[in-house]
């Protein structure tokens, strides 16, 4: 093998490693090595791209913004210079799912109508881009409250993947679905999809759409009023969210937990729930999310005089 074939082996490796860390020094380290390895590969090799554009988005699942926007900007330099349509599409998506976790709609639906552009609304390739694309559009929507359209978006995403056959796709899709119509308070097309995520996440071993399936479980039975059958799929969920790594799952876990126990009248626990909740939400900057725990602190407090 090649000295190019084997740095990209090590270069997924450090990736597959990434992704399992939590620890704000081993992901510094295992940075460090995947920019050292990917010194050993060409300017204009394909590789380099998505190897950028992978770390960039392990990157901001785990909170670490300011390096993942680094990352998806040089993704998106190297795919616009070697005008690789379908990466270039996935590189402003990308950052697009960075600026809406930093609560920057407004720039991340400019950054998707420029996808679409880059793209072309019906591609005959990178279609798995174009899906990819659909549930980035309806995460955006979510946020904006636009609910319907929100659900058009992760509908088009999950017949897309159906149609690629791509298991991995038809996890996220499903398990967005199953988010949406949650909030819709459509429960029992929520429930399917969820479990349908649920089931292929086990199949696979993709602890990430598990929890996000277990999370979305335990919402369904908080907003149903049934709290204590809420709380095993919290605490797996969180669970599953610390393994990872990924610090905006386990402090809604840990907020959620600290509503339901709101709910059972369990005070002093709805406050270690909700202080960690605070904590994971302070180190990772996510404002929006720390308002909705605050908003629960302040109950505590009105409640108790």
């Amino acid at each position: 093998m090649d000295g190019n074939g084997t740095s990209v082996e090590k270069i997924q490796q450090v990736i597959v490693d990434l992704l399992k860390v939590g620890e704000v020094e081993k992901i510094a380290e295992l940075v460090s090595a995947f920019e050292q390895l990917l010194n050993d590969l060409p300017v204009n090799d394909h590789n380099r791209i998505d190897g950028l554009l992978q770390v960039g988005e392990i990157l901001y699942e785990k909170g670490q913004y300011k390096e993942s926007s680094r990352f998806l900007q040089s993704g998106l330099e190297l795919a616009r210079a070697s005008q690789l349509k379908g990466k270039h599409a996935l590189a402003l998506g990308l950052l697009a799912d960075l600026q809406r976790v930093q609560g920057n709609y407004r720039l991340s639906l400019e950054n998707l109508v420029h996808a679409r552009e880059v793209l072309g609304q019906n591609p005959a390739t990178d279609r798995d881009v174009s899906a990819r694309l659909h549930i980035i559009d309806g995460l955006n929507n979510m946020s904006l409250g636009e609910y319907p359209s929100s659900r058009m978006a992760f509908y088009e995403a999950y017949q897309m993947y159906s149609q690629l056959k791509d298991q991995k796709g038809i996890i996220l899709a499903s398990n967005r679905l199953g988010t949406i119509h949650t909030m819709l308070f459509e429960y029992e097309q929520a429930e399917k999809y969820l479990q349908e995520s649920l089931a292929l996440g086990k199949q696979v071993g993709d602890r990430h759409a598990m929890a996000g399936a277990l999370l979305n479980l335990g919402e369904i039975r908080r907003l149903q009023n049934k709290p204590a059958e809420a709380k095993p799929f919290y605490y797996e969920a969180g669970t599953l969210f610390s393994a990872l790594g990924m610090t905006r799952g386990i402090a809604i876990a840990e907020n959620n937990l600290g509503h339901i126990a709101v709910l059972m009248r369990e005070y002093d626990v709805a406050k270690y729930h909700y202080s960690h909740a605070i904590d994971h939400a302070r180190s990772a900057d996510l404002v929006p999310d720390m308002l909705d725990t605050l908003s629960g602190m302040v109950f505590i407090l009105v409640h108790r005089g």
